[in-house]
């Protein structure tokens, strides 16, 4: 063993290969100064650079291009190549023996509103030449093979036969017909149990199966509508205990659903009292009218020039809400989770009176009104009235038109469509400063739908970025019939097994 081991060396350090710790520096190359220009080329045959996400394209493939006119407002025309902006380019082939590639312009992400250049560069010129060119995606899809004419003729007679017939061959047909021949014996039943469940749920939408007959025949007609009944009534109490105005179910339009008489205490009484005067005169005068509300400043001088009073009236109550929601203070220890405080009854007139002028001040009347309906507990406003404040200003935003006009006509509609309401909630969310996903449930708790503007909407709406600005846009609908979150039965959260 001794001599075993005195034979066995230890190789010495300058034996053993190694590597550098660092990776040497290269040293900087004095490249010439070069001159940089733009080639302004506004052909429509411009240079292509593809992107082939995922996909490895051949070197040798034959791309056939065509050309069609570009719909009008999906690019910005400002500095751009005249021919790439006004034409849409689409690249294609079929060369490969399986695949089938397609390349097409983005016209509905951010990427598409950027100019995009590849460089060439002169040595001997010592210059270097930016061309805009069109920024592509080819994409591969298998194709589809066709059968091939020598197969089986029975096969195909029996195919041409289910042809006729109007039958065609799913991949769970083919799949069971493989489970029956080649299956076992649980599988072989665990295919035949899913075609009998198939049959069985082939009934018209709404029809009951045998099992449901026979239950729903043994239940007196007395029970099952007073089970319904039931249900109707615990969802109108449901509704009625949430910190959202009063909806009138019943109502045969949308703008019957909240009305100013539900919204504004006291209803048009109120109105009248609010002083418009101000911003009539200065619209008249052609003055800017300054407020504290991104909602009303937007809108102010559409609904002025309308010539609406009522709507005008509203929308100095919104904006009187919004004062009301911004002054309140912040509550003491002593008081309830997320409740607030008014502020004196001198400070709250302030503050409600957007314009220092005499002809602008609230009256007692109406700040008394607003203080017992939105803090009917006096000084303390809790986290329920709050949310009941944002609602009611929600509401209230839907009765003033995307695009007030004066009455007459179609126009009076404001730009809505005569079976809803809408309003686009982005101004409202900045004014309450909440979040987009606080705002979009208020509207939702109103039973309002939320969805994207329509392309026929982009100019009603103020959209001038085209799909791409429409797709970070969200517009509240109120329709009949009122479609309200539904109740979650918050079931037990049982976990997996550990």
């Amino acid at each position: 063993m001794a001599q075993d081991k005195a034979e066995k060396k230890r190789k010495r350090d300058s034996d053993r290969h190694e590597w550098p710790s660092k990776k040497p520096a290269l040293e900087p190359q004095n490249l010439p100064p070069l001159a940089a220009s733009v080639v302004e080329d506004d052909s429509e045959l411009a240079p292509v650079l593809v992107n082939t996400p995922g996909l490895q394209c051949p070197k040798k493939l034959n791309l056939h291009p065509y050309l069609k006119p570009r719909n009008s407002g999906s690019l910005s025309s400002s500095g751009r190549n005249k021919g790439i902006v006004s034409t849409e380019l689409l690249l294609q082939s079929s060369e490969h023996p399986k695949l089938d590639f397609l390349g097409r312009e983005a016209d509905d992400d951010a990427d598409s509103q950027l100019k995009h250049y590849i460089a060439v560069v002169d040595p001997e010129r010592k210059t270097w030449q930016f061309v805009e060119v069109r920024k592509m995606t080819l994409r591969g899809s298998v194709r589809r093979l066709k059968r091939d004419k020598d197969a089986d003729e029975d096969a195909v007679s029996e195919q041409e036969e289910k042809e006729e017939d109007g039958a065609t061959t799913s991949i769970r047909e083919q799949r069971n017909d493989l489970t029956y021949t080649f299956g076992t014996k649980a599988s072989r039943k665990a295919a035949q149990s899913i075609a009998e469940n198939a049959l069985l749920s082939n009934a018209p939408a709404g029809a009951a199966n045998a099992a449901e007959s026979a239950i729903l025949s043994s239940i007196p007609a007395e029970a099952i509508e007073e089970a319904s009944t039931k249900k109707e009534t615990l969802q109108a109490e449901i509704q009625a205990a949430k910190p959202v105005p009063t909806a009138n179910t019943s109502a045969s339009h949308p703008s019957d659903v909240y009305p100013i008489d539900v919204l504004v205490p006291n209803g048009l009484s109120t109105l009248r009292q609010l002083p418009v005067k101000d911003w009539q005169d200065a619209v008249e005068a052609g003055n800017a009218i300054t407020t504290t509300s991104r909602y009303v400043a937007h809108r102010v001088e559409a609904v002025v020039k309308s010539g609406n009073t009522t709507q005008l009236q509203i929308l100095r109550f919104i904006l009187i809400l919004l004062e009301f929601a911004r002054g309140l203070r912040r509550g003491k220890p002593t008081d309830p989770p997320g409740s607030k405080r008014l502020p004196p009854r001198e400070d709250l007139r302030r503050i409600l009176s957007s314009s220092p002028s005499s002809s602008s001040q609230l009256s007692d009347p109406v700040i008394d009104t607003i203080r017992r309906k939105f803090a009917p507990q006096g000084t303390v406003v809790s986290r329920t009235d709050v949310t009941f404040l944002h609602t009611t200003i929600c509401a209230l935003s839907l009765h003033i038109p995307p695009t007030p006009a004066r009455d007459g006509g179609s126009s009076s509609l404001g730009g809505n469509a005569p079976n809803e309401l809408a309003t686009d909630p982005a101004d409202l969310r900045d004014d309450l400063r909440l979040d987009n996903p606080t705002i979009m449930q208020y509207f939702r708790e109103l039973g309002c739908r939320i969805d994207k503007p329509r392309e026929t909407e982009f100019a009603k709406w103020g959209i001038k970025g085209g799909k791409v600005e429409a797709a970070s846009r969200r517009i509240a609908r109120l329709r009949l019939p009122l479609q309200f979150p539904k109740v979650s039965r918050g079931g037990g959260g049982g976990g997996g097994r550990r």
